[in-house]
């Protein structure tokens, strides 16, 4: 197994603009999937230590942001993942962290599960919420071209992107009409280099090593996002990424 530890601090930035600037002093947040807390490091002081919590796969991740933020509250989540915990419990439910939470994140965390995963989980996630509170995570829509977020950003879609690094494993791959398969897809999974179009509940249990240069990638079209969540807000990317949001609410009392 090998410690994934992520280096983007751009989390905060994306989800205080999706989310239209709210004021983030004294409410509680969940940072699920987020790694060392880059959302923290990005929060520029923004959102209290005390009033964060984060919950990752990845226990080396978890205590290198223990360490970083010693106030804030770092939780292992022991749950099976093919990339990032092979050794985890299949399908354990989200712990309950023994709060409501204000506002819950989750940042190209669902860019890498099974649609039947990712709605299992979101629907854990809402039942931590409190009243009013938002849940707000990422997607990445197959046929999106990343430059629309960011010229800085080279052409073509994220599946293109993915593809392109398998090149070298794969020299003889034909990149353009897997691209083209992905962008008439509701939603696809790419493993490696095998595209998989709406898959079964097989693609979800997959075993897979968890080693560096594996790779698991999900996309949902945004009108298939709206169908699994009718109630949710869906957002087009900020720059300068290129993940579309998708916001629900906690209305209940």
């Amino acid at each position: 197994m090998w410690d994934f530890i992520s280096t983007r601090v751009t989390q905060f930035s994306y989800f205080d603009r999706q989310l239209g600037h709210p004021d983030w002093r004294g409410l509680k947040v969940l940072d699920f999937g987020g790694n060392v807390g880059g959302f923290l490091m990005g929060a520029d002081g923004n959102v209290a230590h005390d009033d964060y919590w984060c919950l990752d796969l990845n226990r080396g991740a978890i205590e290198q942001g223990h360490r970083a933020f010693p106030r804030a509250h770092f939780r292992h989540y022991d749950r099976y993942s093919a990339f990032f915990n092979p050794e985890g419990a299949r399908r354990l439910p989200v712990p309950d962290l023994g709060l409501k939470f204000d506002i819950i994140l989750a940042f190209s965390v669902f860019t890498h599960t099974h649609r039947n995963e990712m709605v299992e989980l979101v629907s854990q996630l809402r039942q931590q919420l409190a009243h009013g509170g938002q849940l707000a995570f990422t997607f990445c829509d197959p046929a999106y071209d990343r430059s629309l977020s960011s010229p800085e950003l080279p052409a073509g879609t994220d599946v293109r992107k993915n593809l392109e690094w398998q090149l070298d494993a794969h020299p003889s791959l034909d990149i353009d009409v897997l691209v083209e398969t992905a962008k008439q897809a509701s939603w696809c999974v790419l493993v490696d280099d095998q595209l998989h179009v709406e898959p079964g509940d097989e693609l979800c249990e997959q075993e897979r090593k968890g080693l560096p240069g594996e790779s698991y990638c999900s996309y949902f079209t945004v009108e298939y996002m709206r169908s699994l969540f009718p109630d949710a807000r869906i957002l087009p990317p900020v720059s300068p990424e290129w993940q579309h949001c998708c916001v629900l609410t906690n209305d209940e009392s």
